[in-house]
């Protein structure tokens, strides 16, 4: 009796512990924080290091395409459409006469400036871009090279064909027609130019800073010829008909519009003496193949000036 009244209580006591137990507040599991991500900022990119500009190369690549589009007409105006002009329009050209002053002086085109030929390079600045300008000179030659070097910066000129002795002469007008009192420059205005522009117009002004045209007399070619010939070369850039009509000893044909393309073809180790058919279309080339490295000349008045001085052709 005693026994079961023990049992009774221990389980009474054993009910009310697990009665307790179950109303306890249970305890909510500990949270464990995360690191947070630390965000890696995206790497910068490095600059990319501009390539740079090889002036040969650029030279190389304007000059070649030059080569390639020259007009038909050589980039040369007649005199009778140029004094046309000169009559109807003067406000919308921009005459330059780049003979010495002294001849300026004693009588020029109506309304020319005068830049000699050695000063272009100074005066770049003083041209326009909004006008037709017509360059002129002496017998078109050095106007041609002049021609060349300010279109290939992108102005619009053309050289005054025959100059003033082969062309203007030929119109047998009066001096009257000329000019005598000088007409001032213009103002210089800074270019605002690209790389590769400032790299052209730099070339173009160091040409000009030689003051040096490279025309050579036929006679003086002649000499070069019977002393040594292996020591030079000769370019003919007339048409193929004209060439096999009569040509320059020891002479290579390659006709103006396709020097550009043979360039591989001509020697930098000897001169290259260059011939057309009055001198002016062979400026332009010399021009071109000077700012490429090559000690080119062209001969004074092309093969009118060689036949003119009675020197030998050949036809083989």
């Amino acid at each position: 009796m005693k026994m079961k009244r023990i049992m009774s209580l221990l389980l009474a006591l054993m009910l009310m512990a697990s009665v307790l137990s179950g109303c306890a507040k249970k305890e909510e599991p500990a949270v464990v924080e995360q690191p947070q991500k630390v965000k890696t900022p995206a790497p910068t990119p490095a600059p990319e290091e501009k390539e740079e500009l090889d002036p040969a190369a650029v030279i190389l690549e304007h000059t070649t395409a030059y080569m390639n589009n020259i007009p038909a007409n050589s980039n040369m105006i007649p005199v009778k459409d140029a004094m046309a002009l000169i009559e109807d329009n003067p406000d919308a050209l921009f005459l330059v006469d780049i003979r010495a002053k002294e001849d300026y002086d004693k009588g020029h085109l109506p309304g020319a400036v005068n830049i000699p030929f050695g000063t272009i390079g100074k005066n770049l600045d003083k041209l326009p871009n909004n006008k037709q300008i017509i360059l002129y000179c002496y017998s078109g030659q050095t106007s041609g090279q002049a021609v060349a070097a300010i279109k290939l910066l992108g102005f619009n000129a053309l050289s005054y064909q025959g100059g003033m002795n082969f062309g203007w002469k030929t119109l047998e007008l009066s001096e009257d027609t000329l000019e005598t009192t000088e007409n001032p420059l213009p103002e210089g205005k800074t270019p605002n130019l690209s790389e590769e522009e400032q790299v052209l117009w730099d070339a173009v002004v160091a040409y000009f800073e030689e003051g040096k045209n490279y025309i050579e007399k036929p006679e003086t070619l002649n000499e070069l010829i019977a002393d040594n010939p292996a020591s030079i070369y000769v370019l003919d850039i007339r048409g193929k008909d004209d060439y096999e009509k009569g040509h320059i000893e020891g002479a290579e044909n390659i006709g103006f519009k396709e020097v550009g393309q043979n360039l591989d073809k001509l020697p930098k180790n000897r001169p290259v003496y260059i011939t057309c058919y009055s001198g002016q279309t062979a400026a332009q080339i010399l021009m071109m193949l000077r700012l490429n490295g090559y000690n080119a000349y062209s001969i004074s008045r092309g093969m009118a000036g060689w036949t003119g001085a009675e020197l030998p052709v050949v036809t083989n």
